[in-house]
């Protein structure tokens, strides 16, 4: 099995040891899931205060972010491979269109930015949004209505979606009204890591609020 190419490999075994003695658990029970998409967990949550169903503009960034811990805040941006950001980018982009929202660019004042970035540690989503700073304003991030909670795993990849209201931010801070995570096992020939992540983004706008529109 081939592990994800546009991730970095893990950088702590304290990180990676819980997921291994998690693993080798599993290993003990014959009626565990046999293939790796079985392990695959898709999250979604929003704020209730938002409504979804407007046609919105929306902007995406050209690259999926990758999340490093060893970036430091004056280092350029680094982004996954293109061939796992097209997959992501275009997937989003043909289900907020299927909504019946319109990209724009993100000079000219969209209602909703899309942010995508991917990291592959048991890492909380509460992360410094400084990562941003090259492409969105230094605020702080907002979950108003809601708790985001966080998708946790073994030797994980982990893709996350943050839907954010330019147009709501008070006090430096931006709105972040849904979020979507993909959460897997870093196993998989790249076709089989791609066809994964399309058919879970496309489970995470079958989820509500989108499910409901």
């Amino acid at each position: 099995m081939k592990a994800f190419s546009f991730f970095k490999s893990s950088r702590s075994a304290i990180i990676a040891l819980p997921g291994l003695v998690a693993l080798l658990l599993m290993s003990c029970y014959p009626d565990q899931p046999e293939f790796v998409e079985e392990y695959d967990v898709v999250y979604t949550n929003y704020s209730p205060d938002y409504d979804f169903n407007p046609d919105y503009t929306y902007s995406l960034p050209d690259q999926v972010l990758l999340i490093d811990d060893d970036r430091g805040p004056g280092d350029p941006p680094e982004f996954i491979d293109e061939q796992f950001s097209e997959a992501i980018l275009s997937n989003l982009r043909q289900n907020f269109n299927a909504q019946g929202w319109t990209e724009v660019d993100e000079d000219n004042n969209p209602e909703r930015i899309i942010l995508a970035s991917a990291f592959d540690t048991t890492f909380a989503y509460f992360y410094n949004p400084g990562y941003w700073c090259w492409y969105y304003p230094c605020w702080g991030w907002g979950y108003p209505g809601y708790n985001p909670g966080y998708v946790t795993g073994y030797q994980t990849g982990t893709v996350l979606v943050q839907m954010t209201d330019p147009n709501g931010v008070q006090n430096n801070e931006v709105p972040v009204i849904w979020t979507g995570t993909l959460n897997g096992l870093l196993q998989g020939s790249d076709a089989n890591i791609i066809g994964r992540i399309d058919r879970n983004l496309d489970q995470a706008f079958d989820q509500p609020p989108f499910a409901n529109n």
